[in-house]
């Protein structure tokens, strides 16, 4: 079984189809193997949630909370804890990337922690930080 984080690009990618990398995600997702789970954060999902209301309305947001429940059997919600605040904090103080926000190095932290090294994103940040970005 792998274990593969998954970022709010990809969760966005995934769900909207006119999205630019939607077509690259959902040909990876199809590919995946099926014993493959998926790990999030919270963090994640409030960023989703927040780009979905801001950009499509509120009932896109909703509908991809129940999308994520549907699908609860691959995606896995991982919390983040104080530790990992602090780890994050430590990052963003540390990491000299343009544009990184709080919510990358808390998924940093996050995926270090759970030793997990892929992530299924399209920012670029994962692989400056030393991840391997899929697909």
């Amino acid at each position: 079984m792998t274990n593969i984080f998954i970022d709010t690009s990809a969760f966005i990618a995934l769900y909207l189809k006119g999205d630019e990398f939607h077509e690259r995600a959902a040909l990876f997702l199809d590919k995946t193997d099926k014993k493959t789970i998926f790990l999030t954060s919270n963090y994640i999902l409030d960023e989703v949630y927040t780009f979905l209301r801001s950009n499509k309305g509120k009932e896109t947001a909703i509908s991809f909370a129940e999308f994520l429940a549907q699908n609860s059997q691959i995606v896995i919600l991982k919390r983040i804890g104080l530790e990992d605040e602090k780890k994050a904090f430590e990052l963003f103080r540390k990491l000299d990337l343009s544009k990184l926000s709080f919510t990358d190095c808390t998924s940093f932290a996050l995926m270090k922690r759970l030793e997990i090294k892929e992530v299924f994103s399209f920012d670029k940040h994962f692989a400056k930080a030393g991840f391997e970005v899929i697909p």
